[in-house]
């Protein structure tokens, strides 16, 4: 998962009345959604690679049991870690919801 950097929002563009930040927000949030979904194709391809792995385990077919046991393990981590990101996502949510303006 690469992530990029980011830039300090500080005053506003130069001739320009937007904050620097209301112009980066659209694609900040592309390149996050975009994130998100790349992270969770990568977690549904261990998914299915473990699950691949574990059939031609029990198959009995020449596999090595411990790269398939690996498999197994990195796709469990792998989405222990997107459901802890979704559980944060939503504790977030629920702060901003019970903020008053």
């Amino acid at each position: 998962m690469n992530i990029q950097g980011y830039q300090p929002v500080s005053g506003l563009n130069a001739g320009n009345s937007q904050p620097v930040g209301e112009k980066n927000a659209t694609a900040g949030g592309e390149n996050f959604a975009s994130m998100l979904k790349a992270y969770t194709e990568q977690v549904n391809h261990d998914q299915k690679a473990a699950t691949a792995a574990g059939e031609s385990l029990a198959a009995g077919e020449s596999v090595n049991t411990s790269e398939t046991l690996l498999a197994i393990q990195k796709a469990s981590l792998s989405f222990e870690m997107m459901l802890g990101v979704r559980n944060k996502l939503v504790d977030a949510y629920r702060e901003v919801i019970r903020m008053q303006v």
